[in-house]
């Protein structure tokens, strides 16, 4: 998907890829980060939002969500986390990283509570009364009480499958005077997602029905009498993004693939994050029909087309073949690639993707390399996943 951007505008990460693995620094099956590019996306991403008056919170999952790529992202001036479950919210809070927040998109189990409000979250995303309660009762018990969003669904809204829930805005005024009864939780905002989406002519972000849920949301707040302080559109957020969003009346954005240059319309426009994650894998064997490549870091929606196979700088860039995107039910052992007319495919070349990724489902290495952009790149830290 993002393959032919990086390409024109960042073969040296590609190079970078290609050599580390040719030469034994990274196995196959490793995601490469470009640090440079990461940290001065990072640092356009909160500079915008400063200049619109937004507040930002990161999102580590795609990149892994782990301490030493985050603390890449906190030194170029996003300090906070979103961690969209439990277990992401621990790594980062154990390794002292600030939490923004939690529990959006999944809601923590019942007893985790207590644990969740030792981090000091800034707020808490809540999909029901129910979860408020649970979260009310822990804060009561060690003296405290959390700001929370509500995560406010329309009937029109679009939610991707397995990520449905939250509080229909039919029912939210009835919920609201459940939910203010709580004396552990303070309601400060709402939240929903995706408030945006790629146009039909790929040159453009667009609101889609949730953006005006959101915004309904927070009118029904306020006719309850409830200061909000945050309104929180995440998707797709990025420096092209965010003005339109803060004239909207978003206050909180939540970058994820902004950080590294791979949010949809970054595909098809020239924006001003660089692309900053590669996919090196390597040519395994030679079947019938196609060539095998080692995988284990392939995912279902990301809108892969091709990748560059080769052993040499000097050929890498021309040397693309069509790639076969496996279906749901195989498992992630390989992936296919086309047999190309034009160059020879040798076993142990190396295969370079760039596609939409989510690193925490997979089973891929990370690495992270400092110095693309000088030309001078060094592995400074591989995240195994063994």
């Amino acid at each position: 998907m993002f393959l032919h951007t990086t390409i024109q505008r960042n073969p040296e990460l590609i190079y970078a890829g290609l050599s580390l693995h040719q030469n034994g620094e990274i196995p196959p099956n490793t995601y490469i980060i470009d640090v440079d590019a990461l940290k001065a996306n990072a640092s356009m991403l909160a500079d915008t939002a400063k200049k619109h008056g937004m507040e930002l919170y990161f999102m580590s999952k795609q990149l892994g969500r782990f301490p030493e790529v985050v603390n890449y992202i906190v030194e170029s001036g996003i300090k906070k986390a979103v961690a969209v479950d439990f277990d992401e919210g621990k790594v980062l809070a154990d390794h002292g990283i600030a939490i923004g927040n939690i529990g959006h998109l999944v809601q923590p189990g019942k007893h985790q509570w207590k644990e969740i409000l030792s981090w000091s979250p800034e707020v808490v995303t809540i999909f029901s009364y129910e979860r408020a309660k649970q979260l009310s009762d822990a804060a009561v018990d060690i003296g405290t009480k959390q700001d929370i969003l509500l995560k406010v669904v329309g009937p029109e809204d679009s939610i991707y499958e397995s990520q449905e829930g939250g509080i229909p805005l039919g029912e939210l005024h009835r919920e609201l005077d459940r939910i203010l009864t709580l004396p552990g939780v303070r309601i400060i905002g709402v939240t929903t997602f995706p408030n945006l989406q790629l146009a039909d002519n790929k040159q453009e972000m667009v609101a889609t029905a949730n953006l005006t849920t959101l915004l309904k949301g927070k009118q029904l707040l306020e006719e309850k009498g409830i200061t909000v302080k945050q309104v929180n559109g995440p998707s797709g957020t990025s420096v092209d993004t965010i003005p339109y969003l803060a004239t909207h009346g978003v206050t909180h954005g939540e970058p994820g693939h902004g950080l590294t240059g791979t949010t949809p319309i970054h595909a098809f426009k020239r924006l001003p994050e660089i692309p900053a994650m590669i996919y090196v894998s390597e040519v395994s064997h030679e079947t019938k029909d196609h060539y095998q490549v080692i995988a284990g870091g392939f995912y279902g929606r990301s809108n892969m087309e091709g990748c560059l196979v080769g052993s040499h700088k000097e050929s890498i860039l021309q040397q693309y073949v069509a790639a076969r995107q496996s279906s749901p039910e195989a498992i992630d052992y390989y992936g296919s690639i086309a047999k190309p007319d034009c160059f020879k495919v040798k076993i142990g070349d190396t295969a370079i993707f760039s596609f939409r990724t989510q690193i925490f489902v997979t089973r891929a290495h990370v690495a992270l390399v400092e110095g693309i952009q000088s030309g001078t790149p060094k592995l400074v830290h591989l995240e195994r996943k063994w």
